[in-house]
């Protein structure tokens, strides 16, 4: 946990709003906040408040952000889109206190059911070494960002790379473990866990020069086909750009027990002037 600040967030004055912390900086911005935390407070925000007519876990998460979310106190409005006891819509909007709308996102929750598909179906088994064959942590300049800066990827997640990263050009994999509760005094739920990683594709995989190029990601998009187990999330991604500005990040997530889901993120491309 980190010394200074409790969580990413702390909890505000009301059930739905969450005040911003240096923790959920990102190193794209001199104040910006990282994806991977923000949509981690979205979803744990659904999860904790929006109820269900059956016992329903998230399969699908898309967060659009409009603009660069700032330290402030964020306010997070919810609308259950569609009902149902096999599926819930859940639209999610989330403001500054000037009620500037941030960023929208859109949750999905599926029905559980005890529901065993043959072993010729069944997800794979992890693919990738596990955290504990990796020789210790990336240490505190990892990733993009100013040396000394107080960011989500660096105070708050412990990062072990299995191949590739951010110091290699190319598809990349990574274990990744939150070191900080996402909100103060509150549990850190396993889906959280999932998105606070998922959100690093871009990263991981870049095929660009990070001094050279900008390759920000608008949006990020998660499928989840289980709950992982352990405070361990992999991600192996890789990327791909067009010749117009854009591109694509997708990868594959994993716990220490096999295959949770993908993630995939729109790229937006410019050359630092």
């Amino acid at each position: 946990m980190s010394q200074e600040y409790p969580g990413v967030y702390l909890p505000g004055e009301s059930a739905n709003i969450y005040r911003s912390t240096p923790l959920a900086n990102a190193g794209w911005y001199d104040e910006g906040q990282h994806g991977g935390a923000f949509a981690s407070l979205i979803v744990g925000h659904v999860e904790a408040h929006v109820p269900t007519l059956a016992e329903m876990q998230v399969n699908r998460l898309t967060v659009e952000i409009f603009r660069v979310i700032p330290l402030v106190d964020l306010r997070i409005e919810t609308e259950v889109i569609r009902e149902g006891k096999r599926i819930q819509s859940v639209e999610v909007h989330v403001y500054d206190p000037d009620d500037v709308l941030l960023s929208l996102a859109t949750i999905q929750r599926l029905r559980v059911a005890d529901l065993p598909v043959p072993g010729d179906a069944a997800p794979p088994p992890l693919e990738l070494d596990g955290p504990g064959a990796i020789d210790g942590d990336v240490g505190d300049a990892w990733g993009v960002g100013e040396s000394g800066k107080t960011m989500f990827h660096r105070n708050a997640m412990e990062a072990r790379e299995i191949y590739g990263g951010f110091s290699e050009k190319g598809p990349g994999a990574v274990w990744m473990r939150l070191t900080t509760p996402l909100v103060s005094g509150q549990e850190t739920t396993p889906l959280q866990r999932v998105v606070a990683t998922g959100d690093f594709g871009n990263g991981v995989s870049r095929a660009l020069d990070y001094n050279e190029w900008v390759f920000m990601n608008p949006d990020l998009t998660i499928h989840v086909a289980r709950y992982p187990q352990g405070e361990w999330i992999a991600l192996a991604a890789e990327s791909e750009y067009g010749n117009l500005g854009r591109g694509v990040a997708t990868g594959t997530l994993w716990d220490t027990r096999g295959w949770l889901g993908r993630s995939t993120q729109s790229l937006y491309l410019d050359k630092i002037s």
